[in-house]
C-alpha cells in the first residue's frame, strides 16, 4: 500500500488559502443544475472518497458544509487532504465552508490537535492548520439557499436578541481572517442551531455553551424575507443523515457515521431533492424529496 505523504498537506493549504483570500468571508453566489451537499465528515475519509468517486462526475457543483477534522482519530489530516486536492483541481466546482471544528477551541478537545502532534511531532505544525482554518469562508448562496455550517446569528439590541444579519453583504464585511472566530456574528454562523417550538422567542441559549443560541421560526422568516432566499442548508448537528425543520425550509445534512447512524448526502437537481443514506452496514439507499 502506498504510504501517505502527510507533509503534502501544507502545500495544499497554502494554495487553497490563496483561493479563500480571493473569496473572503463569503464564498460566493452559485447557480447550478445539479448540486451535491456534504455535511460534517469529521475524518470520514470513506464518505469523502465515495462522494468524489460516485457523485462528483454527475453534478455541476459540490458543497462542503464544514467540520472536516476531529472526532475520528488520525483521519482528519487525510480527510482534509482528500478534499483540498479535488478543490484545487476543480476550484470552480467545489465549495468549501468553515465549520465550528475548524478552530482551536474544538481541536484541543476533540482530537485534531493531538493527531497533528502525533503525525508531525511539532506544535508549530498545528499553527499552520489554525491559520488555514481562519481563512475559510463562512457561507455561500447556492440555488437561492443560504449555505452555512451552523445557523443564523443574533445581535443584542437593548437587552433583546434579534436577528444579527439581514443581508449577504454583512457577511462579506466580517473581520477576516478570524482564528476562533472572535467576532460574535461569525462565531454564531458556525455554532447556532435551529429549533422548532420557540414560540415568541427569537433566540434562546444553546446547550453548546456561552455565546451559542437556538434560533426559531420567526428568525428564519425574517432572514428569508429580508434576503429573498428560499431556505437554509447547513450541517453541525448529529442526525441519521438529515434533519428537516421549519416547514422544510431548514435542511441539516450530516455526513459522518461515527455516531452509529447513516451518513447523508443531499442532491439537488433544479427543484427536485434527493437524500442519499450511506448506512452503517455499507448499504446505500435514496429517498426522493424531503
Amino acid at each position: 500500500m502506498e504510504q501517505t505523504n502527510y507533509n503534502e498537506i501544507f502545500e495544499l493549504m497554502e494554495s487553497a488559502k490563496e483561493i479563500f483570500k480571493s473569496q473572503g468571508p463569503f464564498a460566493g453566489i452559485y447557480n447550478a443544475k445539479k448540486v451535491a451537499f456534504v455535511g460534517d465528515t469529521h475524518g470520514a475519509v470513506d464518505v469523502t472518497q465515495y462522494v468524489f468517486s460516485k457523485i462528483f462526475d454527475n453534478v455541476d457543483l459540490l458543497v462542503f458544509l464544514g467540520d472536516y477534522v476531529d472526532r475520528l482519530p488520525q483521519l482528519g489530516v487525510l480527510n482534509l487532504m482528500t478534499i483540498l486536492k479535488m478543490f484545487l483541481k476543480h476550484k470552480d466546482k467545489v465549495v468549501i465552508l468553515r465549520g465550528n471544528h475548524e478552530s482551536p477551541i474544538t481541536n484541543m478537545y476533540y482530537g485534531f490537535y493531538d493527531e497533528v502532534l502525533l503525525l508531525f511531532g511539532d506544535e508549530k505544525a498545528y499553527d499552520k492548520f489554525k491559520d488555514f482554518f481562519s481563512y475559510m469562508p463562512y457561507a455561500a448562496v447556492v440555488n437561492n439557499y443560504f449555505c452555512v455550517h451552523g445557523g443564523l446569528p443574533s445581535k443584542d439590541e437593548g437587552g433583546t436578541l434579534k436577528l444579527g444579519i439581514h443581508s449577504i453583504d454583512e457577511i462579506k464585511s466580517l473581520p477576516y481572517p478570524d482564528v476562533i472566530p472572535e467576532n460574535p456574528i461569525a462565531f454564531q454562523l458556525l455554532w447556532n442551531d435551529p429549533r422548532e417550538g420557540l414560540g415568541d422567542y427569537t433566540f434562546l441559549p444553546n446547550i453548546r455553551g456561552e455565546g451559542t443560541y437556538y434560533f426559531g421560526e420567526k428568525v428564519v422568516d425574517e432572514f428569508l424575507s429580508s434576503t429573498g432566499l428560499k431556505g437554509i442548508i447547513r450541517g453541525h448537528e448529529v442526525a441519521d443523515g438529515f434533519r428537516i425543520d421549519m416547514n422544510k425550509r431548514v435542511i441539516t445534512v450530516f455526513s459522518s457515521r461515527y455516531h452509529g447512524e447513516s451518513a447523508g448526502i443531499l442532491l439537488m437537481e433544479e427543484d427536485k431533492i434527493k437524500r442519499i443514506y450511506l448506512r452503517q452496514d455499507g448499504s446505500i439507499s435514496t429517498v426522493e424529496g424531503l
